[in-house]
């Protein structure tokens, strides 16, 4: 008889497990959206850092795996090292120009945080960023932040006082803000997803569009976030909940484990691809 019971349960668990298995005729098939796009793309989600750092989602969803660079640490030489005080004579300092950094007579020792209005208008070890007010004195480096102290990060806008570009950063401490508004940022730059927690930050604005590629977070521009492994691409961060977030090719907003609260990503279904 207990023989038998169990032999009549096992079968029971089989007619189960096989219901389970069986296909749902009732359910439509996925419409296509007609957006070209690799089926590897939504492989998985992670945050591949300029320090090899690798992050991946428990949240068990399809979803665009991302790379953040920041930075960029390929610096541009030249005749001296703007994040070494001492690397100059005694009478002039490192300081970063529109050619490169140069060794330069300083006009103004300017301390950190001070403000400036000419590119050697800051003490040695520093240089003259440009600023939503104008501009301030503030620690060179590159993405590696090996000269910025414990807490910061190499960042900012890279802009010059006189308004050309330079490829070095500024350390600069976290600067959380809106990924759905670049109005907290500085002028040149736009907020990124730059961990894969959801910590945000303000770096030096792109311009690729959605679908096209990148290799870093701010390759994107303003409101997209840089998307995949090996051939990544932007996408458009959304708000949760607000129809029409997610133009209609570009898929449905999801929230993901990098995603900032209230936000998510136009993703299209894998099934779709």
């Amino acid at each position: 008889m207990v023989s038998q019971h169990i032999r009549l349960a096992a079968c029971a668990l089989l007619c189960v497990a096989a219901m389970a298995c069986g296909d749902d005729d009732s359910a439509p098939p996925p419409a296509d959206t007609g957006v070209p796009m690799d089926a590897s793309f939504l492989d998985s989600i992670s945050l591949d850092t300029s320090t090899a750092d690798t992050f991946v989602s428990d949240t068990g969803s399809d979803a665009p795996p991302f790379t953040d660079t920041g930075t960029s640490d390929l610096c541009e030489e030249g005749v001296c090292d703007p994040t070494d005080v001492e690397a100059c004579t005694e009478e002039t300092s490192c300081v970063l120009t529109a050619d490169g950094p140069a060794c330069v007579e300083l006009l103004a020792p300017g301390e950190r945080g001070a403000p400036c209005d000419a590119l050697n208008g800051c003490a040695a070890g520093l240089s003259c960023f440009l600023k939503r007010d104008g501009g301030e004195c503030g620690r060179p480096c590159c993405a590696t932040g090996s000269a910025c102290e414990p807490g910061e990060s190499c960042g900012g806008a890279n802009m010059l006082v006189d308004g050309s570009t330079t490829t070095f950063g500024e350390c600069l401490p976290p600067r959380p803000c809106n990924v759905l508004s670049s109005a907290s940022c500085e002028p040149s730059e736009a907020c990124y997803i730059v961990s894969s927690t959801g910590t945000t930050d303000c770096l030096f604005a792109g311009e690729a569009d959605v679908g096209e590629r990148c290799a870093m977070q701010n390759d994107c521009a303003g409101g997209l976030f840089c998307a995949g492994i090996s051939d990544s691409m932007c996408v458009r961060i959304c708000e949760l909940g607000v129809e029409g977030s997610c133009p209609a090719m570009e898929g449905s907003c999801q929230a993901y484990a990098q995603s900032p609260p209230g936000t998510g990503l136009c993703t299209r279904e894998a099934s779709r691809m």
